[in-house]
């Protein structure tokens, strides 16, 4: 059975599970309240000099050897200075532009194996990118630091080891091992999801959303906060039950605003590994339902987190240690207002004109 997106320009061809979903949910149009007001205890603030690192990284995108194309799409839908703006709003100017160029890196380098990538359909070229991408890390942050890239890399293997040298430099040796293990775990998580997306029968809903809970991306930007704002949280700390608890849960508020807010955009080149799909699969839900169950998670995970922040290890007597604390959880906050902050202020996902005054978001599952 056939089912063509007019996007891509490619007929694809899905199994008769894949096609009645895609029946169902076709053409609706569905309206999501703002996701912010779900977390009201959680503030969203901008940096004061995107616009600079927006100039910078015009520049410096002349230097990255990623097509012109993907650069222009990226810098045109993306705005990921406005992402690093809002994840770090307090950082000094020079360190947001390093944080801006990691998220131009990991758009670009999980573009290239997501569906519709140049590498979506080609597994043994992602697995070579994949092990290229892991020695990269090992490069620049394991034990034997090395920041020349092998000859005849890949584009997006190139560019981002200048950025983890510049990372490494800002962090300590606890955050900086903590980094290099969580970028190889998104890195297999991406190889995995791949994996996931070529096989005939759809993911049951709670198998995908723990394995972006494994292996998703969010984590690595969490510990950048600790380069960002210039503190280095003890293992002791951050691997304590209620930490550990609030990195998780914003870990999960994050995937979850994540999966209803790229809906339109992933339901339209047909990538239907996204949550509300799924549930709406497995629970013959609608649309609105399946969306309406997500809203209801963000706000039960919102407050497994609230409650984990009581449980903290509050030292009696190092006020600075209780300070970075601070500061570590408000990041773990940040990661999570400002995925939503940014998806409304961008268009990655959708168009500007589809957000209202009030932040409600009117999703088109249509074929454009």
């Amino acid at each position: 059975m056939e089912c063509q997106a007019n996007n891509t320009g490619n007929t694809h061809i899905v199994l008769e599970e894949r096609q009645k979903v895609i029946k169902r949910a076709a053409n609706q149009k569905i309206l999501v309240p703002d996701i912010l007001s779900l977390m009201p205890a959680w503030p969203s603030h901008y940096h004061p000099k995107i616009d600079y690192v927006n100039s910078q990284i015009d520049e410096w995108l002349k230097t990255v050897r990623v097509s012109e194309d993907k650069k222009a799409k990226h810098r045109r839908r993306g705005n990921y200075a406005l992402l690093a703006g809002v994840y770090y709003p307090y950082c000094e100017k020079e360190k947001m532009l390093v944080l801006t160029q990691f998220l131009y890196w990991i758009f670009f380098w999980d573009d290239e194996i997501d569906t519709g990538g140049e590498l979506s359909e080609d597994r043994k070229e992602t697995l070579q990118c994949c092990a290229e991408t892991n020695k990269c890390i090992d490069d620049c942050l394991g034990l034997n630091e090395s920041y020349t890239p092998p000859q005849n890399s890949r584009g997006t293997v190139e560019m981002l080891y200048p950025i983890l040298k510049d990372l490494r430099a800002g962090l300590g040796p606890l955050a900086t091992e903590r980094l290099r293990s969580e970028l190889h775990d998104y890195v297999k998580g991406a190889s995995n999801q791949q994996q996931v997306r070529q096989r005939d029968h759809l993911p049951d809903p709670w198998d995908h959303f723990q394995m972006r809970t494994d292996d998703v991306g969010v984590i690595p930007s969490i510990t950048q906060n600790e380069y960002a704002m210039a503190f280095e949280l003890p293992d002791s700390v951050r691997r304590h039950e209620a930490m550990e608890t609030i990195v998780q849960e914003c870990n999960k508020l994050t995937i979850l605003i994540n999966e209803v807010l790229s809906l339109q955009k992933e339901f339209q080149v047909l990538q239907l590994e996204n949550l509300v799909i799924l549930f709406m699969n497995n629970y013959d839900l609608s649309v609105q339902e399946a969306v309406n169950k997500i809203l209801d998670l963000i706000q039960e995970h919102y407050e497994i987190c609230t409650k984990a922040e009581t449980r903290l290890p509050w030292s009696k007597s190092d006020e600075k240690l209780n300070d970075d604390i601070r500061e570590y959880v408000r990041g773990c906050h940040r990661l999570v207002t400002g995925t939503a902050s940014w998806s409304y202020r961008c268009e990655r996902y959708f168009k500007n004109s589809q957000v209202n005054s009030k932040q409600k978001v009117l999703l088109d599952l249509s074929f454009q």
